[in-house]
């Protein structure tokens, strides 16, 4: 089997590098379509360069002339469909830049193209007119917030014909599933596979020590406005006021991080909140260890791979109910799922985990034993190469 996994940046994110290299070792032949060459795994992969459009005029107009030739020569039906789409805009840049995009797919051809992201779907429109099944990714706020932003006004009618012209769309959870119906997806073309975490590189480190009662909380993921720091941040501060000890590690970076610092500063919690910034894989491993408990506090996702991870590590999680998050947490057993934007609710979840190590305890191995059974990579794994032969097998059966 042949696939492109089309316009990513590489590095990717962890849980598609989980995704690439468990389909490498299956025996899937896997191009990545990226700007940057692929390292780490790249002897075991193919490389379609996607340039950016972002480099100096002159080497950016040679690699473009470049791309061109190439495609006249081998993919001239490819450059008659994708002509129309380039033409779209008047702007001379806009048009160019549109070929930029296009180009790279010309007089080339895969078993499967997979899209994991539909924004990139959406800007490569034409490419699901090729001869090739099309395979696209729902992860959440893509079809949960930005069809509600103002200023993305086209994401609607995007989202409604990548999921019209694609072969088969994967939603990371039926929560996120209920959104994509309601934007134009039809359930024949649907496919539900949860993300997954290894259990054998996420595990519990020693056995921790008590305390003497400070609570050790932790979380990981961009500082955007949908994670609700804020909340989070209100919950420590109602910590402190109750007479709770508690150190709250934020481990992650964005473009909120100076908000985060003074929404910190304004409740005076500098004594207990320490912001990290990114860190190496190996050391959120490591705080993921040390840590008693896990807080989500995010107003919109599809389903946390921060929160499996953190559960893989055996540590109780502090969840807020969005998304699909009560696909992974049951309430009570795993931790605690509470109301969004309520510190309150988040506050009172961790002060009976700081009060309980037991229960802290119990909670750890149960959500341990939860990764194991339902989000282990290898199902996951198993489920994507379940779903790709069965695109071939329609594939060929159209063709007979």
């Amino acid at each position: 089997m042949r696939l492109l996994i089309a316009a990513i940046r590489w590095p990717p994110e962890t849980f598609l590098l989980r995704l690439i290299d468990g389909l490498t070792q299956a025996g899937v032949a896997v191009t990545v379509g990226s700007a940057n060459r692929p390292t780490g795994i790249a002897d075991r992969l193919d490389w379609l360069p996607m340039p950016t459009w972002d480099a100096p005029v002159p080497p950016r107009l040679m690699r473009l002339a470049g791309m061109a030739i190439r495609a006249g020569l081998c993919g001239t039906s490819d450059l008659s469909g994708f002509r129309p789409f380039a033409r779209r805009s008047r702007a001379f840049r806009k048009h160019l830049q549109a070929w930029n995009q296009l180009l790279p797919y010309a007089g080339r051809r895969w078993d499967l193209i997979y899209f994991p992201w539909n924004s990139a779907a959406i800007a490569h429109l034409p490419v699901f007119d090729l001869p090739t099944p099309v395979v696209v990714s729902c992860r959440g706020t893509q079809v949960s917030v930005a069809p509600h932003n103002p200023e993305r006004a086209g994401i609607r009618d995007g989202l409604r014909a990548t999921f019209e012209r694609a072969a088969m769309v994967h939603c990371v959870s039926e929560a996120t599933l209920k959104e994509a119906f309601q934007l134009g997806l039809v359930p024949a073309k649907a496919k539900v596979i949860r993300p997954a975490v290894d259990p054998v590189a996420f595990c519990p480190g020693c056995t921790r020590a008590e305390k003497a009662g400070n609570l050790h909380v932790v979380t990981t993921g961009t500082l955007i406005w949908r994670k609700g720091h804020e909340w989070a941040l209100s919950a420590i501060r109602l910590l402190k006021d109750r007479g709770v000890q508690v150190q709250f590690d934020i481990i992650g970076d964005g473009p909120d991080r100076q908000r985060v610092l003074y929404t910190v500063q304004d409740l005076e919690l500098q004594d207990c909140v320490r912001l990290h910034g990114q860190l190496d894989p190996q050391l959120v491993l490591t705080h993921l260890q040390l840590a008693d408990a896990f807080l989500l506090s995010s107003l919109s996702e599809g389903l946390s791979n921060a929160v499996l991870e953190a559960m893989a590590c055996g540590i109780p999680v502090v969840t807020t109910d969005c998304g699909g998050m009560r696909e992974a947490v049951t309430d009570g057993v795993e931790g605690f799922v509470v109301p969004l934007r309520n510190a309150e609710a988040l506050a009172k979840a961790l002060q009976v985990l700081a009060g309980d190590r037991s229960l802290r305890e119990r909670m750890g191995l149960a959500g341990r034993a939860r990764i194991v059974r339902e989000f282990g990579l290898t199902h996951h794994v198993k489920q994507w190469l379940e779903l790709l032969h069965s695109l071939l097998r329609g594939k060929a059966k159209a063709r007979n």
